[in-house]
């Protein structure tokens, strides 16, 4: 029977596994600079928005890059897309098995991405990359348990038969961390002491929380091969707290909704940039790339999604350009990561819920510009958002979802502003709760 489930597995992920292949095949400067080359080429003669650019930048000269113009082509953000949304689209797309993705980001800014299979593929290869040759471990192998969130599961209160399916054939075991008491935090620590799962992955401040109920209940919990903590920014205190309980390293990863796979932390501590499928920078204000260990923003340009090419995307994070590792993954690598800060919300009975779950309610909500969601009291939330116009009904589905986890009686106050202030370093927080948890 396994035999069989391994083999669907493959079956399923054919499709990235000769990317994979690739990867490890080659030098990881050759492949990012070959997957640079190719995708200017194919944004010149397919994307209106950069042929106009990279005309006036004298980037292509008789069908040939100067890749020195490279760092002229201006850095580009979410309102630069939603403003010229049709203009990056590839002219080609019709030929590509391309879909719809949204992200709010660390940015606050909700924007809809049109992404392809080959994005996607590379994105799970250089996924697939990272656990196989840095933290040396087979995912489709190897149990694990995900304290990770799904919107879907609080609105229809039950998985579908599918993704038990795809659950079981994946040896995950998903805890949903959305919406969460401590009534459920009790109950996550008897699965994980059940499952003895290899691995754990979820959220930073998910993990967190659930070592300070065992640390504060003096539970025993059991101690996998690692910690995977992904999707918001794992302070040094988490770091800290959660390796105390659970007795092993946390490998921190980077990655976004918009560009895919970025970076992943090694055993030495380093976070190594993913160069062959993203192409990163670290610019200062000025637009200057920064020396090694200052910080500044990251720019990042998706190397494989030719349906709607990113290119020196301005990501919304700051990170500080590390030196080289002495560890056998010879790419880029970054120092640390900041930014990215999701604070958890808490109702009035106690129980926790994700800042991410807040985030999710305003994907493809295209009349919105700019949101911020804040907790002030137990019962009251108030909605910063920035918008032309406003779109009754998304707001009525919006208030009924977030009463859903915070109560019915919680008092929601949308404030229309014109802009939404970032904090110093430049970030524009999408989720702040004042209540002390």
């Amino acid at each position: 029977m396994k035999y069989y489930l391994y083999w669907f597995l493959e079956l399923i992920f054919r499709n990235w596994y000769p990317k994979y292949k690739e990867i490890v095949s080659n030098d990881f400067s050759f492949l990012e600079e070959k997957y640079l080359h190719e995708l200017l080429l194919h944004s010149y003669k397919n994307v209106p928005y950069y042929k106009e650019i990279f005309d006036r930048i004298a980037l292509v000269k008789n069908n040939r890059l100067d890749l020195e113009n490279f760092y002229k082509i201006p850095v580009i953000n979410k309102n630069i897309i939603k403003n010229n949304f049709s203009l990056f689209l590839s002219k080609d797309i019709s030929r590509r098995r391309w879909y719809k993705n949204s992200s709010g980001g660390s940015t606050g800014i909700p924007q809809t991405f049109i992404q392809d299979d080959n994005y996607k593929n590379w994105m799970l290869a250089s996924e697939f990359f990272y656990f196989k040759k840095i933290i040396k471990i087979d995912p489709f192998k190897a149990k694990k348990v995900l304290l990770w969130g799904s919107e879907r599961d609080i609105f229809r209160q039950k998985k579908s038969l599918s993704s038990k399916l795809a659950a079981f054939l994946r040896k995950e075991i998903f805890l949903n961390t959305f919406k969460i008491t401590k009534k459920d935090f009790l109950k996550y620590v008897e699965i994980i002491n059940k499952e003895k799962p290899e691995y754990i992955k979820g959220y930073a401040g998910s993990l967190y929380q659930l070592a300070k109920i065992v640390k504060e209940n003096n539970l025993k919990i059991h101690h996998p091969k690692f910690i995977y903590s992904s999707a918001e920014t794992l302070r040094p205190f988490m770091r800290d707290l959660i390796e105390e309980i659970f007795k092993c390293k946390v490998y921190d990863y980077y990655g976004s909704r918009e560009v895919g796979a970025i970076a992943g932390e090694c055993p030495k501590g380093k976070m190594h940039i993913f160069n062959f499928n993203n192409f990163v920078e670290v610019i200062d204000d000025n637009g200057n790339r920064v020396k090694t260990g200052e910080m500044g923003k990251v720019i990042v340009t998706n190397l494989h999604n030719y349906s709607m090419p990113l290119i020196r995307y301005e990501i919304g994070d700051t990170a500080v350009l590390g030196e080289k590792c002495d560890c056998d993954i010879k790419t880029p690598v970054l120092e640390k990561i900041t930014g990215r800060v999701t604070d958890h919300f808490k109702n009035k009975n106690g129980d926790l819920i994700h800042g991410e779950y807040f985030t999710h309610l305003f994907y493809f909500k295209e009349w919105i510009k700019a949101f911020q969601v804040v907790q002030i009291d137990f019962n009251k939330i108030v909605i910063y958002f920035v918008a032309n116009k406003e779109n009754e009904q998304d707001m009525i589905d919006i208030e009924n979802k977030i009463k859903l986890v915070m109560g019915n009686d919680c008092l929601i106050e949308w404030k229309k502003v014109n802009n939404i202030e970032p904090t110093s370093q430049g970030k524009y927080l999408f989720t702040i709760s004042f209540v002390n948890k």
